[in-house]
């Protein structure tokens, strides 16, 4: 029989944590790594490009290295952090413009994650991944 891993119940100093991460991270500040745990598990859309998923803080930097090179600052604005259990969830909106064609792309989001002993250990992104590859193909007809 497996055994269980357990994730540490969301408290309002994790919900602090995920701000600051999430603050450091639109300000391209490299400190929010710290709060990764190195065996981070990264779920977005496979059809992303180096999307799916991730394991370890190096496969998801690469990931934010293709998404940067094919999107102008494409960055996740947080709007609301709810805790659930041993999970957080934020809600929000993705910005970029594609590099491509000039579109802008507003999307919502829900990332969900959960932390062990203080880390961000599991993440996974919800979000239209074909509205965002849809901006690297210029806008949309009317």
């Amino acid at each position: 029989m497996s055994e269980e891993i357990a994730f540490d119940p969301i408290t309002e100093e994790l919900v602090v944590l995920a701000r600051d991460g999430y603050r450091m991270f639109g300000e391209h500040d490299p400190a929010f790594l710290d709060a990764w745990d190195p065996e981070i598990e990264w779920h977005v859309p496979d059809t992303l490009p180096g999307g799916g998923a991730l394991h370890g803080p190096a496969e998801v930097l690469a990931f934010f290295e293709a998404v940067g090179g094919l999107w102008e600052d494409p960055l996740p604005e947080p709007e609301e952090f709810l805790a659930a259990g041993d999970k957080l969830v934020v809600l929000g909106t993705w910005r970029a413009r594609a590099r491509s064609t000039g579109v802008h792309v507003e999307l919502p989001f829900a990332h969900v994650q959960q932390f062990r002993n203080g880390k961000l250990v599991y993440f996974r992104n919800y979000i239209d991944a074909a509205k965002a590859l849809q901006s690297l193909e210029g806008p949309a007809p009317r």
